[in-house]
């Protein structure tokens, strides 16, 4: 499955990088940020799931659209505040994601990246950092010039790293999945908005520990 993965992403890159040395007046920029509300689920087997309070993840994001269907896409978001859990304790969050991908014939195409999570608790010092490589679909489907639906699903082939806290540092596969879906709309030529819906989900191999994150999402776009 590595191999798969390494040589997925191998040729990505290579269509990429035919992408940018064939870059022309068509290609596309699309640069924003954007919102993620969402809200922490941690289900630990034997014990009852509990729940944070929503935050919101905040910050830019890039795509760039070849004329050859490549396209890049990148994102950096932060947690504008803490998840608080019942029990008091409290995480703050960092989010990366970089993937690089290909549509295969107008409104489906497929891609390959890499996510890194890091989530500090914030009174023992506990930092916990989900990281690895992705592959995943999108789908657009463009209603007229203005308005567009888009869906995404990728698959994470990640893993689960433990650090401080006074604790041993643990680490185990933790994959997952992320699934979500809006809508974008061209309030001009320039200008353009987006609307959606955000789950992600992993779970550890070992621990069988599960950590779900759902919400709204929202974005706003400036397009070259």
């Amino acid at each position: 499955m590595k191999r798969i993965l390494i040589g997925a992403v191998a040729v990505l890159l290579l269509i990429a990088a035919n992408g940018v040395a064939l870059a022309q007046e068509r290609t596309e920029v699309e640069v924003g940020a954007q919102f993620w509300f969402n809200d922490w689920t941690h289900d630990v087997p034997g014990v009852p799931s509990v729940t944070s309070d929503t935050t919101a993840l905040f910050g830019p994001t890039i795509e760039v659209k070849f004329p050859n269907q490549v396209f890049m896409e990148g994102s950096y978001l932060v947690s504008t505040s803490d998840y608080d859990f019942p029990d008091g304790t409290r995480f703050d969050r960092q989010d990366l994601e970089l993937s690089v991908g290909y549509m295969i014939v107008p409104g489906f195409g497929v891609l390959a990246g890499y996510k890194n999570v890091d989530m500090k608790e914030q009174f023992t010092g506990e930092k916990d950092t989900v990281y690895g490589p992705l592959i995943g679909i999108i789908g657009i489907a463009q209603v007229d010039p203005y308005l567009s639906f888009y869906g995404k699903f990728d698959y994470l082939f990640t893993k689960f790293k433990a650090t401080g806290g006074g604790l041993p540092e643990f680490r185990e596969d933790n994959p997952g999945w992320i699934f979500e879906f809006g809508v974008k709309f061209a309030f001009t030529r320039e200008f353009l908005g987006t609307i959606g819906y955000k789950y992600e989900t992993t779970e550890g191999n070992d621990s069988n520990v599960d950590d779900t994150f759902s919400g709204l999402t929202l974005g706003a776009l400036v397009k070259f």
